[in-house]
């Protein structure tokens, strides 16, 4: 009989304080162990966690590293279903298809988006570029110059956009509606220029019935757009030292398509993900000079830290079987337990960013720290 997951530890535990006011505590988690069989097939690839279907966790598996013809280097090979609740694999299925270069793709139950090379010609796969004479190396790179996003639904698939493959200075952010039904692209400033003023362009296209309508919003220095039962949650980059790049995120809520009534929903907080209803938000900000995950209550504009571990290390997702945010570690999965209450205005002056010395932050963080984690 395959065993199942242990539950190893559940700690609910507040950290000693610099002052019997403190509303810092230690983040309540849920640990649990990832089975054996989950482990041996992640392994050393490359993995991250793609979606759900069913309740499932959809895990993306890449191949090994190599160069193999004109194939990208490094493509997703596998999507992996994982039971929480059982903890066993239910399923692998190879996503390889003569013609295509998957980069990446998310999914969420029926609808799957792809990003890579929608469709080669069957006779550049197999060309090795030592092979080929000038001619035929400008053509084969001409093909590879563009990366396509096609959506695949009940087996069927169809390209939605294309994007130059060579445009450094521009990233990209995609993400599909929890309910099944609509995708979002958004194209804006890269890593390495985000200090910079930058358009952002964000596409929803509406998946119903197999047919695909578009519509774009643009928005000044905006990131991370998630659609949530018809509102549209997104981060926005402001400067908040006038006169230099110094500059941080604001979060806010619109409806699906009307961005000039957004309603600020927080300060100095980068948004992450947004949990299917919407109550909540995983966020990142800085706190005592290091970027911490947070966890931002909607309505109420509170939040509250998560402390203990440098939990943005890890791979972070919202569990649709446990309905929590979570963190996915080589051989565990660590459950946050929402917080009993959010000690935090998310506007305002508990916000904002605190300056303190070095020796204020260590002695802040030695008292912030969980037991590390068992390896089996």
């Amino acid at each position: 009989m395959r065993r199942l997951i242990a539950i190893l530890l559940v700690t609910v535990s507040c950290a000693p304080s610099l002052s019997s006011q403190s509303r810092y505590k230690l983040a309540s988690e849920t640990i649990v162990s990832k089975p054996e069989e989950l482990k041996r097939l992640q392994g050393n690839r490359i993995y991250r966690i793609a979606g759900y279907n069913s309740g499932q966790i959809v895990y993306q598996l890449r191949q090994d590293s190599k160069f193999s013809g004109y194939a990208y280097s490094d493509e997703a090979a596998t999507k992996l279903y994982y039971d929480e609740r059982m903890g066993k694999v239910v399923d692998t299925v190879a996503i390889e298809r003569r013609g295509r270069s998957v980069y990446d793709f998310i999914q969420i139950d029926d609808l799957t988006l792809y990003r890579g090379k929608y469709q080669l010609p069957l006779d550049c796969l197999d060309l090795n570029k030592d092979d080929l004479d000038r001619t035929e190396l400008d053509r084969v790179d001409e093909l590879l110059d563009y990366q396509d996003f096609w959506i695949e639904v009940n087996g069927k698939e169809k390209k939605i956009k294309s994007f130059s493959s060579d445009y450094y200075d521009v990233d990209l952010y995609y993400n599909i509606c929890y309910t099944g039904d609509c995708v979002t692209l958004n194209d804006y400033v890269s890593e390495y220029l985000r200090s910079t003023e930058a358009d952002s362009i964000i596409t929803v296209f509406s998946v119903q019935n197999g047919q695909v309508t578009s519509k774009e919003l643009y928005c000044r220095e905006c990131i991370a757009p998630q659609i949530v039962n018809e509102q549209l949650f997104y981060g926005k980059k402001f400067f908040y030292f006038p006169g230099t790049d110094a500059y941080d995120w604001k979060v806010y809520r619109a409806s699906k398509f009307d961005l000039p009534k957004s309603e600020l929903l927080a300060e100095y907080i980068e948004i992450l993900l947004v949990s299917p209803d919407g109550k909540y938000i995983l966020g990142k900000k800085n706190l005592q000079g290091k970027d911490v995950a947070v966890i931002l209550d909607v309505e109420a504009k509170k939040f509250d830290y998560l402390l203990g571990r440098d939990y943005l290390t890890y791979k972070y997702f919202y569990s649709p079987t446990y309905k929590k945010f979570a963190f996915d570690t080589q051989d565990h999965i660590i459950y946050i337990n929402n917080p009993v209450e959010f000690p935090f205005n998310s506007v305002g002056e508990d916000a904002e960013r605190k300056r303190t010395s070095k020796s204020e932050k260590a002695e802040f963080w030695k008292n912030y720290i969980h037991p590390e984690l068992q390896q089996e």
